[in-house]
């Protein structure tokens, strides 16, 4: 029994290992420490740092929201090399600014500065990801995107958990600015990395091509951990924001309603993605070490519910899932509610299941709701996935806005509150959608029975 356990593992791991030489090139190393440092290092300290030293909890919703802004510049930067066909400028250029912003970055110590240095952090990161995206597109054939983006995606999540680690160090010790300027160091030879396989030959196709054709229910499959900030680093690559004017006339429909729902979850759960070191902190007596830990390890456990999450689809029903994901992250924020009027002794405890709760329930909706959103449109799938990127891309950007100045009101209880709020409203749209469709089942064709 013990060798057959043994034999089944090193075949798991052979084939991992065969599955990361075909889809994968060495330049992804690179992707990966960018997640390492814009999925993890700045999020973590940079409300740490900005709060440290202006002593004023509003800043943060300001810099954070501007570095998400900065990160919605992505059609941008794909638009762009579709039109110059600039790729390497444009991936090498993004990390050489995010180098910049990061080394100057602890000698700020006014509001101002600190958007100018997020905003240029933010489209640093945002050029880096669309462009790797193109770099796989562009150079592959089209069987094969869902595949590598996948992987690129997985290096990403890798690199954040990494980040997450060294942010719980520099955290706990106070030592903001050093882990700011470790994240730089990591950025050298990310650069260095970033040589090495990278596509030299030019392409005509482009980012519209990739919206078009792209296998989003396989992609969304891919294990990694949530983005802070909404996961827009993974979204840069097929954001729809000018889609977003024509819902309206999608609302009356089941797909309608779920892109609002979509919107108003992601808006409820956008201020505590920006404040989460300081609220544990502050209202919930969690260091921000321990803090990051649990993000890491709730990341990592998370990850095998990718699969499950498909497997329970198959058999209870995509919509029914996605509800069970939406009820579990409501019950974490519920928690928090609660602990916000209840004292209680054992409240980091309580806290700190409850932030885990709020990580795990990530790939439920993921998965979910990239299916959902696959199968309900009455547009083409990637236009389709593009208004659902963008619309919980522009929700979390107002929701961290709005954040910053409730808390200044009513203190940290406004982030708890907007959670339980987003969430609920969203369970209820929920409701509703499953109510105006029959059974959704997702079998091998993945396709929806009215």
């Amino acid at each position: 029994m013990k060798g057959e356990f043994i034999k089944l593992n090193l075949n798991l791991v052979r084939n991992l290992f065969s599955s990361i030489r075909k889809w994968t090139s060495p330049w992804y190393a690179a992707y990966a420490i960018l997640g390492l440092v814009s999925a993890a290092i700045i999020p973590v300290l940079l409300p740490l740092m900005v709060t440290a030293t202006s002593h004023n909890l509003s800043y943060v919703a300001w810099v954070m929201g501007i570095y998400n802004l900065g990160l919605l510049t992505s059609p941008l930067w794909g638009n762009l090399t579709d039109k110059k066909h600039k790729h390497r400028l444009l991936f090498f250029g993004g990390f050489v600014l995010l180098l910049a912003g990061l080394i100057v970055l602890p000698f700020a110590k006014r509001l101002l500065s600190w958007l100018i240095i997020s905003f240029l952090l933010g489209t640093g990161t945002a050029s880096v990801a669309t462009v790797s995206t193109l770099f796989v597109v562009e150079f592959n054939p089209q069987n094969e995107w869902s595949s590598r983006i996948g992987w690129l995606q997985s290096f990403n999540g890798a690199g954040q958990t990494i980040g997450l680690l060294i942010a719980a160090v520099f955290s706990s010790s106070g030592l903001f600015n050093y882990g700011i300027w470790i994240g730089a160091l990591f950025l050298l030879p990310a650069i260095l990395l970033g040589h090495l396989g990278l596509p030299v030959k030019k392409s005509q196709t482009g980012i519209q091509h990739l919206i078009k054709d792209l296998d989003f229910r396989n992609l969304a499959k891919f294990g990694k951990i949530e983005l802070i900030g909404g996961g827009l680093l993974r979204h840069s690559h097929h954001l729809n924001l000018s889609a977003l004017r024509n819902i309206k006339k999608l609302l009356t429909t089941s797909f309608g309603l779920f892109i609002l729902s979509w919107f108003i979850s992601s808006f409820g759960v956008a201020a505590f993605f920006a404040y989460f070191p300081l609220a544990m902190k502050t209202a919930y007596f969690v260091p921000p070490g321990l803090t990051s830990l649990l993000y890491a390890a709730a990341g990592g456990i998370g990850i095998a519910l990718y699969t499950g999450s498909t497997r329970l689809s198959e058999n209870y029903g995509v919509v029914r899932i996605y509800k069970w994901g939406t009820f579990l992250r409501l019950l974490g924020f519920g928690a928090l509610l609660f602990l916000i009027f209840l004292k209680l002794s054992i409240m980091p405890l309580i806290a700190s299941l409850a932030f885990v709760l709020i990580i795990l329930s990530w790939p439920i909706l993921s998965v979910t709701g990239t299916t959902i959103t696959a199968e309900l449109t009455p547009v083409s799938e990637g236009e389709a996935m593009g208004l659902y990127n963008a619309s919980g891309a522009v929700a979390t950007v107002l929701g961290t806005f709005t954040g910053g100045p409730l808390i200044g009101i009513i203190g940290f209880g406004a982030i708890p509150i907007l959670g339980v709020a987003g969430l609920g409203i969203s369970l209820l749209l929920t409701l509703k959608i499953h109510l105006q469709t029959n059974k959704i089942k997702v079998e091998s064709g993945l396709k929806v029975h009215t």
